[in-house]
């Protein structure tokens, strides 16, 4: 990997644990999911990074996709069970974390996420193949006693691709796929009581670019234009477009690029019967000794 390339990647995941750093220090029943959502994107522009895509937090049974509308008053409850997914890029190249936090110390779904994710980062290095780390991450989370998300899985990144192929499921498969030096990866398991499903539910505030396409409204040709130029094409929230048109219009421009097929809308994921999730992520460099980006790195004190 070229040394500038491998810089703005462990720039990006610097920032995620940084990100990381703040929601822990922030975090408390009570806490608007805003306020939080805005302080860590507002933390990865100062750290001159852009979000690779709005801040998820997903609550309970909420697995992935929830990210606040603009007026949203939802506030942390005791005993949630919150998970935080995180994205930066600086250039395109890009850090992707997540991690669960709770009041309540002591979650098993939380050491299980963790201990799973490790045991996946673990596995990695050149020639390992997708379902040698599939095989990992389950044994992990079976030693638990505790099951996964069948259908949610990691993923590769490239620079502007923040979901890239091959997927990297969190059960035994048979993928042969093997992955080389320098590939970037993020192993993301999700834990619940026993192995289960998420299913699309609502509300969407997540958006992403996909084509251009004719639609009457300018407001909507102009967002279009900014999903592509300004956003990379990478997802996009909702209240982001509020700073620049009314709430009308944006919602007018979203339902004219939906049906015109110009943007994919990313639901909330639940989990199918209404447990709570955990999920623990990490960006992977692949390599002899794996490069874990979004890692924090431990301060060596002085004497």
């Amino acid at each position: 990997m070229e040394k500038g390339v491998l810089e703005k990647y462990q720039h990006a995941g610097r920032i995620c644990a940084d990100a990381r750093k703040e929601a822990e220090k922030m975090f408390k029943p009570g806490l608007k999911i805003l306020e939080l959502a805005e302080a860590i994107e507002s933390l990865i522009r100062k750290n001159g990074a852009e979000p690779a895509f709005p801040v998820n937090i997903s609550i309970n049974e909420a697995a992935a996709h929830y990210t606040p509308s603009a007026n949203d008053q939802r506030v942390i409850e005791k005993g949630d069970l919150v998970k935080v997914d995180v994205g930066a890029h600086v250039d395109g190249y890009i850090g992707d974390m997540a991690f669960t936090l709770c009041s309540e110390p002591g979650n098993p779904l939380i050491g299980a996420a963790e201990d799973a994710l490790e045991a996946g980062i673990k596995a990695v290095e050149p020639g390992v193949t997708v379902a040698e780390i599939s095989h990992a991450i389950e044994s992990s989370v079976k030693k638990s006693d505790l099951g996964v998300i069948v259908n949610l899985t990691g993923h590769t990144l490239d620079q502007y691709v923040f979901h890239g192929n091959p997927s990297i499921p969190n059960i035994k498969n048979n993928i042969t796929h093997q992955f080389k030096e320098d590939d970037v990866i993020a192993l993301e398991p999700f834990i619940t009581e026993s192995n289960s499903f998420v299913k699309e539910s609502g509300p969407t505030e997540i958006f992403r670019y996909m084509q251009d396409r004719p639609v009457r409204l300018a407001e909507a040709r102009e967002i279009l234009r900014m999903m592509r130029d300004d956003y990379h094409k990478l997802p996009f929230a909702k209240r982001w477009l509020l700073k620049r048109f009314s709430p009308i219009k944006v919602s007018l421009a979203l339902r004219q690029l939906e049906q015109a097929y110009a943007i994919e809308p990313y639901p909330v994921l639940k989990e199918a019967e209404g447990r709570p999730v955990a999920q623990a992520e990490h960006t992977i460099i692949v390599s002899k000794d794996p490069i874990v980006t979004t890692r924090a790195v431990k301060q060596s004190k002085g004497k």
